[in-house]
């Protein structure tokens, strides 16, 4: 304790703003039965300290901004391990769309990162849920291989881009087989030729330079991301539902020993539990999308997440579309817990668990050394009419206020007989 006073005495000064004391705050990544309050200390972009009862001295108290979080809820903040914010504003309007690429030679090369928009309406929105960053994917628009996703915060800012081109992703799924000719052995033989055509692009680059290799039918854009998904360096993201397409999958990519793939959507994966956990192969969910809506689906259950989560299968969320409601992520970690999914398993699957599948090091969790992003809860978290009190993104707050919201209170007082300036609106011309 006596060293912590003196370290807050010594970064008081160094120009980071005040350190922020959240007081007696009920950690949820403990689980639903933890009632020991903590308080928690945050400094610049980290947290400084996680324990109870911490203790100042009166001039060190006097320079912290204090919180007392009265007992409620706080949890990291929330990771969205699949969305399109900052990519698509509206949704069937294709000038407004940026995460496809349709009729030019490029795929697994296109990088969503050089598209995004911070100034999308959709990025403050998300801090109001409790979702302080995503992964935003591209989707297929011309070939299997769609492109990269990269990791964002939503908080706004002209730099908001956290992590660009973490992962490839591949689309397997029933409809995507009209990329390749309508087969899906057509779909998973294409996959494979692009990873063992950036293997001979890999290994013979001089060659390449000097034009003297066989012509690639690959961009170089393209052979340039595959050969960072079969080094390893990026994630291979599969997007795929049908348990046999899953094992055939998996079995296909065994040749490449570096490759680190997570499966996405994955339906049927709870058919191939222990062989996942095996793997080990991390698992991406939308919780939400459990209906046999399609042959590859057939098999679809409400216990998925926790099928897969009881035989090992690290497990995360995502919610794929932000215009079914930003608070769809934690009701579908709600949904998973009334089936099957403890608490404590479903909330990791939000925060600490996305941020191991993507890489995400320092985010995830409430502990000391970590990215200060935190929501304080007026309930519990995972429940559907609980809604955040405070949201913090790198050590900082943020803004509750959205256009939405600014929108509802201007015509909310118009309906009263107001306009936006506080005057009435009686005898005006309607």
């Amino acid at each position: 304790m006596k060293r912590l006073m003196i370290l807050l005495c010594l970064v008081a000064g160094y120009g980071h703003g005040s350190p922020v004391l959240i007081k007696n705050a009920k950690l949820a990544q403990h689980g639903l039965d933890n009632e020991m309050l903590v308080d928690i200390l945050v400094q610049g972009d980290r947290f400084e300290a996680v324990q109870k009862a911490l203790l100042f001295a009166d001039d060190v108290y006097q320079t912290l901004e204090v919180i007392d979080a009265d007992g409620r809820w706080v949890t990291p903040g929330l990771i969205d391990s699949a969305t399109s914010i900052g990519l698509v504003d509206v949704p069937g309007l294709g000038i407004s769309s940026d995460n496809q690429v349709e009729d030019f030679p490029l795929g697994a090369g296109f990088s969503v990162s050089l598209a995004l928009n911070p100034d999308s309406s959709l990025i403050t929105m998300a801090p109001t849920d409790g979702i302080t960053r995503g992964v935003i994917v591209p989707a297929p628009g011309n070939s299997n291989y769609a492109g990269q996703s990269s990791v964002v915060e939503f908080s706004g800012h002209a730099e908001f881009v956290f992590y660009a081109d973490n992962a490839v992703h591949l689309y397997l799924r029933e409809r995507d087989r009209k990329f390749a000719g309508g087969s899906r052995a057509a779909a998973l033989h294409s996959a494979l030729f692009g990873l063992r055509e950036s293997q001979r692009y890999s290994q013979n680059r001089r060659a390449f330079a000097a034009n003297k290799l066989r012509p690639f039918k690959l961009s170089e854009a393209d052979l340039k991301a595959l050969a960072k998904v079969v080094s390893g360096q990026l994630v291979l993201a599969v997007h795929v539902d049908r348990a046999a397409d899953i094992r055939l999958v998996l079995t296909a990519l065994a040749e490449f020993e570096g490759i680190r793939p997570v499966l996405m959507g994955a339906t049927e994966a709870w058919k191939l539990a222990d062989d996942l956990a095996a793997g080990p192969v991390p698992v991406v969910l939308n919780v939400l999308d459990n209906t046999p809506d399609n042959f590859d689906k057939l098999g679809a259950r409400l216990d998925n997440a926790a099928i897969l989560s009881a035989a090992g299968v690290r497990i995360a969320f995502m919610s794929s579309t932000p215009f079914s409601e930003f608070r769809s992520l934690t009701q579908a970690a709600g949904v998973a817990v009334a089936n099957g999914l403890p608490f404590k398993r479903a909330l990791q699957a939000i925060t600490s668990s996305p941020a191991q599948i993507w890489g995400l090091d320092s985010l995830g969790s409430i502990e000391a050394g970590g990215i200060a992003d935190l929501v304080i809860w007026d309930g519990d978290p995972l429940e559907l009419m609980s809604a955040p009190v405070k949201t913090m993104i790198n050590g900082t707050w943020v803004e509750s206020r959205t256009r939405q919201s600014l929108l509802a209170r201007r015509y909310l007082r118009l309906s009263k007989g107001q306009v936006p300036d506080g005057s009435s609106t009686a005898g005006r011309d309607k």
